[in-house]
């Protein structure tokens, strides 16, 4: 059982050194690999001792354990200086070297006389052999050494945690665990004289502990994560936290533009109520978006963009790139004063354009009005209808074909729904009395005739829509809804919304207006030819919409008599 354990502790000390070089092989100190293969040696002489068949085996075993003992302190010592990122002078490094391999000198004189051990003597156990000692005066050597080691890397911890900013709580508090274990481990065994060692297991734990703290540390290199990025530059700054919002550094450009983070923590968890950079660093932990935010920081203009960084091994970590864009960010808002006031004075030239294109328009239909003695005044009070009307059908929101782009091209339309008129014959256009057929199926070709004028005028205009909604207009305005109208006899909603809309102010202006064939009719009569006309000559829907604004209908022809 006992050889099964000390077997089970050199396995798993191989395994550990396989995983050390596998995972950092390129990014380590030698002192961790010369720290694991000591391990390595120490647990192979731990598992031969307790297996000794004969004395001679037994001391030679006991021997290897020392030859990786007399040295494991001190890499042990160097390998948790540079996870402190702490320089240790060559001199220093020598001196423990050397005093290593006079310890390691004193425990070969093991069994030739009693400066190291007075007597030594070999013992069996059930299933195990182990080592009855009694210590000589070159002995206390070795723990000195041993404590000493101990003692400058607990040093190194207390300096590097008073120093926030060179090591992580979290990592500082797992390495003086492990320190503090394997110092208490080799009190116990030496005090109660224990026939089994145990120092394998504190071995064990120091090189998970490395193992881990290797895979944390690479959370806290600051130039390793940026380098994936960027080259260094004294125009750029990073910051660096944890998926779960744990501070791990800034590197020189950051902590001058944003002092705040000279009084962080290693590990501190970023919260709302810290400044604006913490902020929006938590905001972006939370799942924000946002690619990239600037930040005004003493007349300069910083730029903050945000980065998930995968690891092979450390899992991810938020990384944001730190910009002095102080100039770019002047000249864009140059620019955009500039694209401002060029906006503003493009869109009152378009204006005033519109403007003129409207009066034109109107100009045009007046022209064509005028030929007609017939319709005095009609492409004005058409226009204020569906003035009228498509205000009404915007805050009623029930016709998902209307939009405010598409009731202004309406609006602007409705003068041309008559322009074919200017192509009809003045003895047929100004007839006095009733159309003969042959006659009204001339003028019924007005609405075709219109069609062609008013894309040919537009042919050129940039503004589609308009273009499609005026031509529409003065084709299809007199199409029914039962499909008994002309030009082309369409019936619903194959014919065009626009075209809806026109024939009912067409038709009700023809109604309420005197004419030289007829006299106009009463608001009554008029509505009510409408009502009677849904579903036949109009469309239902709009028809109804229509019947709710009489009042302002009304009073719109009120306004004409006054």
């Amino acid at each position: 059982m006992i050889q099964t354990f000390y077997i089970v502790m050199f396995i798993l000390s191989v395994a550990m050194t396989v995983m050390l070089l596998t995972l950092y092989k390129k990014n380590i100190s030698v002192y961790y690999t010369l720290l694991f293969a000591s391990i390595i040696v120490s647990d192979f002489g731990y598992m031969q001792l307790y297996a000794a068949p004969d004395f001679a085996s037994a001391v030679y075993a006991n021997q290897t354990v020392y030859l990786a003992a007399c040295f494991t302190p001190f890499f042990a010592f160097m390998c948790i200086a540079d996870l402190c990122r702490k320089k240790i002078s060559r001199l220093f490094q020598a001196v423990c070297v050397l005093l290593g391999c006079v310890i390691f000198g004193s425990v070969m004189t093991i069994g030739t006389n009693d400066l190291y051990y007075k007597s030594i003597s070999l013992v069996r156990a059930e299933g195990y052999s182990y080592l009855d000692k009694e210590y000589g005066p070159l002995h206390i050597v070795y723990p000195i050494y041993l404590v000493f080691m101990i003692l400058l890397a607990l040093g190194i911890l207390i300096v590097s945690f008073r120093h926030k900013k060179m090591i992580s709580y979290i990592t500082s508090t797992m390495l003086t665990v492990i320190m503090s274990l394997t110092v208490i481990t080799y009190i116990v065994e030496r005090f109660l004289h224990s026939q089994l060692e145990f120092l394998p297991v504190t071995f064990g734990i120091l090189q998970i502990g490395i193992l881990i703290l290797l895979n944390r540390i690479s959370f806290y290199d600051i130039s390793a994560i940026s380098s994936k990025y960027m080259k260094d530059s004294m125009d750029y700054g990073f910051v660096i936290f944890m998926k779960s919002g744990r501070f791990t550094g800034a590197d020189k450009a950051a902590r001058t533009w944003f002092p705040e983070l000279n009084d962080l923590n290693m590990d501190y968890v970023i919260r709302r109520n810290d400044t604006d950079l913490l902020r929006q660093i938590c905001s972006w932990i939370g799942g924000d978006d946002t690619e990239k935010v600037c930040f005004e920081r003493e007349g300069r203009i910083i730029e903050a963009k945000h980065w998930l960084v995968e690891g092979k091994s450390n899992g991810t970590v938020h990384c944001v790139t730190l910009r002095d864009d102080t100039q770019q960010q002047k000249y864009l808002r140059l620019m955009q004063n500039f694209n401002d006031k060029l906006e503003i004075e493009v869109n009152e030239k378009t204006d005033r354009l519109r403007h003129v294109q409207n009066d034109i328009i109107i100009g045009m239909a007046s022209i064509v009005e005028n030929r007609d003695n017939n319709t005095g005044g009609h492409i004005k009070r058409t226009s204020d209808i569906i003035n009228i009307f498509v205000s009404h059908l915007m805050i009623n929101g029930s016709f998902r074909e209307l939009n405010p782009e598409v009731a202004e091209c309406i609006v602007k339309a409705a003068p041309l729904h008559d322009f074919g008129k200017i192509a009809i014959p003045d003895d047929i256009l100004n007839k006095p009395g009733k159309f003969t057929d042959e006659e009204y199926n001339e003028m019924k070709k007005h609405s075709e005739k219109g069609a062609v004028i008013v894309s040919r005028i537009l042919q050129n205009s940039d503004d589609i829509l308009f273009k499609n909604i005026a031509v529409n207009v003065a084709h299809y305005h007199h199409e029914k809804w039962d499909g008994s109208g002309y030009p082309s006899g369409l019936s619903e909603k194959s014919i065009p919304f626009e075209a809806r809309i026109m024939a009912l102010a067409d038709v009700f202006d023809a109604l309420v207006s005197k004419r030289v064939y007829k006299e106009s009719l009463s608001y009554d009569k008029a509505f009510k030819i409408i009502e009677e006309s849904c579903g036949q000559h109009f469309d239902p829907d709009l028809c109804r919409e229509f019947l709710h604004c009489r009042p302002q209908l009304e009073k719109l022809y009120d306004s004409y008599t006054d």
